[in-house]
């Protein structure tokens, strides 16, 4: 118990789990200014800057299609709007799933718009996620066997040489999102016309109209 084998043996022990990665920079919050009595070199973490996220409108004679699912309690709920070119809301939905994975719900999201869609005898479809795992399932192929049924539906519908699907970061995908808990909490499949979507989701619906963007990273 010599005072410099004790020094000794903390240094060795600090630096050893400093050089393994389990002694991090945030384990020297407050005592920032003695690490590097112990060789260790704190660097603070970069975050990327803030980006604008923007909603974009379909071309002339298509239509845009924004789906989201989520899971809650163990249960999932998807919701979906359908947009013209002039970004007007042509008609939006909820359903609810019951008990299936975040991935499921998404995917399952995606079908119900685009069965919206076809059933208003919209063609020329423009699909947008904020799942880039939903969406690689659909283009790329993959994923668990229960959703594979799901996936050959969509890719069944969806003529991919004339109709697209895209990734949308969360920010852009508002109005989507926001019509979550009116699945969730209703346990139910209903639509909605331009005419009676909801205030708040018509002021985003008009955001998007106008081009404004949305903050991502702050």
């Amino acid at each position: 118990m010599e005072p410099r084998r004790i020094i000794w043996k903390v240094y060795h022990t600090i630096s050893l789990l400093h050089t393994g990665r389990l002694f991090r920079h945030i384990h020297w919050r407050g005592d920032m200014d003695i690490a590097p009595i112990f060789g260790v070199i704190i660097t603070t973490p970069s975050h990327p800057p803030p980006t604008l996220v923007f909603w974009r409108t379909p071309p002339v004679g298509s239509y845009k299609i924004n789906t989201d699912g989520c899971v809650n309690d163990g249960f999932a709920s998807g919701r979906g709007i359908i947009r013209d070119s002039s970004g007007q809301c042509i008609r939006a939905f909820f359903s609810f799933y019951g008990d299936c994975t975040i991935l499921e719900a998404e995917l399952r999201a995606i079908l119900d718009g685009i069965i919206l869609a076809q059933r208003l005898g919209l063609s020329v479809l423009w699909v947008e996620s904020d799942s880039t795992l939903a969406i690689h399932c659909i283009t790329k192929g993959g994923g668990p066997w229960h959703i594979q049924a799901t996936i050959r539906h969509i890719r069944h519908l969806l003529a991919l040489d004339r109709d697209t699907i895209t990734h949308i970061y969360r920010e852009g995908n508002q109005v989507a999102d926001l019509l979550a808990s009116e699945g969730w909490d209703r346990r139910c499949y209903h639509e909605y016309s331009s005419q009676d979507l909801p205030r708040r989701h018509r002021s985003l619906v008009q955001i998007d109209r106008f081009g404004l963007p949305t903050v991502r990273g702050l």
